[in-house]
């Protein structure tokens, strides 16, 4: 039994887990979103400029760490259409952008040649089920980085983003938000207090901290805070997907979705759209894979 009463295995059986139950969650599933990915990417006004402030505030937090830099070669685990990955190439020697997607991959290739990149290449392959030496990646980046992705649940693929770094690894994702249109409805429609939403990531920021201790490692972890107004234009889709995520364990009934229809169209403004304010908080461990002491 380890530090805290617990021990590697537990954490090792919940890491595993979440991988099992996103499983259905593959590539067909990407290359059928990634258009929709690259035109977030690409599109102008508050989600844009929410999006870069992301990159650049990540970018920066790297920065006064000391693990990027102008010798840096980085690579970027599940990229999408390479926001971070481009970003990672602008500060350093090189960046490798890795997707499940072909589709994002080409997306991510794109991107990196309309930004006067050449020092930047994407990969398209299941990173669960990489052969990091076959490729020719252990060892081989200094910072390997992953940002809300399931490409590294699952012990193979956090082992994977281990041994490809000679120094340090990142992981970003959700932990909690506050969002004043989701309490709102669940207020007057689900007649049910809202006291926050903790993302199905927030699990993982403990599961994995809980995993890397018990291997050894020393994360770091530090918390971001943004701010985020989004506009949405009221429909059934987007109805459903806020319903969703209140109704609970069970399903929005059809009544439930047209009273949520009706208050958002009730409350947009003068140009359609309603604004979705919420203020969200990630967690960002960080850890150097070189330093790692026997806990048992």
């Amino acid at each position: 039994m380890g530090a805290f009463g617990l021990d590697t295995a537990i954490f090792e059986q919940l890491w595993n887990q979440r991988w099992e139950e996103g499983r259905a969650n593959r590539q067909q599933t990407w290359d059928a979103g990634a258009a929709d990915w690259d035109r977030k990417l690409r599109q102008k006004g508050v989600r844009k400029t929410q999006g870069e402030a992301r990159v650049r505030d990540t970018v920066a937090y790297l920065r006064q760490r000391g693990v990027l830099g102008p010798d840096t070669d980085t690579a970027d685990i599940g990229c999408g259409p390479g926001r971070f990955t481009a970003a990672f190439a602008r500060e350093g020697r090189s960046a490798l952008g890795v997707d499940i997607s072909p589709a994002m991959a080409e997306y991510g290739r794109r991107y990196a040649r309309e930004q006067g990149l050449d020092n930047v290449r994407f990969q398209a392959l299941d990173f669960q089920a990489a052969d990091v030496d076959a490729l020719g990646w252990r060892e081989r980046f200094d910072l390997v980085f992953s940002s809300i992705t399931p490409a590294v649940r699952g012990l193979r693929g956090l082992e994977n983003l281990m041994a490809m770094s000679r120094g340090w690894c990142f992981n970003a994702c959700f932990v909690h938000e506050e969002n004043q249109l989701d309490a709102r409805i669940a207020r007057e429609v689900f007649g049910r207090e809202y006291r926050g939403r903790s993302m199905t990531h927030s699990r993982w920021f403990f599961e994995l901290f809980g995993l890397l201790w018990h291997r050894g490692y020393f994360p770091e972890t530090r918390y971001y805070s943004q701010h985020r107004e989004m506009p949405l234009t009221p429909c059934r889709q987007d109805a459903a997907r806020i319903a969703g995520r209140l109704a609970g364990p069970r399903d929005p009934s059809p009544e439930e979705l047209d009273r949520v229809v009706r208050l958002l169209e009730e409350n947009a403004d003068g140009d359609g759209t309603v604004m979705e304010i919420s203020d969200c908080r990630y967690g960002w461990p960080l850890w150097n894979v070189n330093d790692r002491q026997n806990r048992a």
